[in-house]
């Protein structure tokens, strides 16, 4: 294998507590097809009491100590970021798994192509009948949250679309699509197995501790015509393992409270440049709220799904609907009558 064309790749992964996942996580890195010699593993840690430091020392890694007091994902991929070296970036949380050894050459396919390349994904999430449901309700839909699958800006294509989103109008270049996104009409890419240029983003988004999201540093680029975009036709493995479906609300709900409202009137998402909800979405939000409560759009949904893929999992969909309305409202609520008396 000539390994001369191929570009660096430092991959990028924070972890806490991590034992459940991390060993298939750079398992996967570590079996591909991709020259060993040119991937670097940085590990970034906040201070993990179980044992995953162990498991990630068995792969040949870098690891870097946070303060626990300190860390926060995000905090932990920029400090990743600012100690790489390699050519691209692989932002790769501690529960992704690649599902097969050629994915990565796939991944880094367009960068060779075109010089201008930007980041790179896959169009989908990987789908596996042993997952736990939840996962594969995740999976099957392509998102986490499905106020952002009916505002049109999930991160991966449902399994009954093979392509990819026609709004963006993707060119078809055989083993991947290409998309030039404008300023106003970005996805939620970034994360969950995201190669992107290493020298592009430093030089052109804001990474800074207090300004680092991984969606936001996208929107910096595009924003200064940084806006080429390629989607392998392919997956990554997603094993959020959140459990039962309760348990990932309430973790929902303190991702929004930390994220989008705080007790004192200030928040995170006011040093964003990114928000699945913007104002231009009002109309599609009261759409959401309507479907999401009367039940027939997410169940003709789920049903269309179970035509493709014969799996329960989807007719999780109108349960979260319904619940991420309740919740969303809660939490406003919440913040607008008692955390601002505070």
């Amino acid at each position: 294998m000539n390994s001369m064309k191929y570009p660096t790749i430092s991959v990028i992964t924070p972890t806490f507590n991590s034992k459940k996942t991390i060993f298939r996580c750079l398992k996967s890195i570590r079996n591909q097809s991709y020259p060993q010699e040119k991937i670097e593993i940085i590990i970034v840690d906040g201070g993990s009491k179980d044992n995953t430091k162990d498991i990630v020392s068995q792969f040949n890694v870098k690891i870097i100590d946070m303060d626990p007091k300190k860390q926060n994902v995000e905090l932990n991929k920029l400090t990743g970021i600012k100690k790489a070296k390699g050519d691209l970036l692989f932002m790769l949380d501690h529960d992704n798994i690649l599902p097969h050894k050629n994915l990565l050459k796939k991944m880094v396919q367009p960068f060779l192509d075109h010089k201008d390349m930007v980041g790179v994904e896959t169009t989908h999430y990987h789908y596996d009948k042993k997952m736990t449901i939840l996962d594969r309700y995740f999976a099957l839909f392509g998102v986490t949250d499905p106020l952002a699958f009916y505002l049109g800006k999930a991160d991966r294509m449902p399994h009954w679309n093979n392509g990819y989103d026609k709004k963006y109008f993707p060119e078809d270049c055989g083993k991947y699509y290409i998309v030039e996104f404008n300023r106003t009409n970005i996805p939620t890419i970034g994360a969950n197995g995201f190669l992107v240029n290493r020298r592009m983003l430093l030089a052109n988004a804001q990474v800074t501790p207090e300004r680092f999201f991984p969606i936001d540093v996208n929107v910096d680029l595009i924003r200064k015509g940084h806006n080429k975009y390629a989607f392998v036709k392919d997956s990554v493995s997603h094993i959020a393992g959140h459990g039962n479906v309760i348990y990932y609300l309430k973790r929902r709900m303190m991702f929004v409270k930390q994220y989008h409202l705080s007790k004192n009137n200030t928040s995170l998402n006011k040093l964003r440049r990114y928000s699945v909800y913007e104002k231009k979405d009002f109309w599609k939000l009261i759409l959401f709220i309507l479907i999401s409560v009367t039940f027939v759009v997410p169940i003709l949904d789920s049903l269309r799904g179970y035509l493709k893929i014969r799996d329960a999992a989807w007719f999780i969909h109108p349960i979260l609907c319904f619940g991420f309305v309740i919740l969303y409202s809660y939490v406003i609520l919440e913040h607008k009558f008692f955390a601002q008396k505070i």
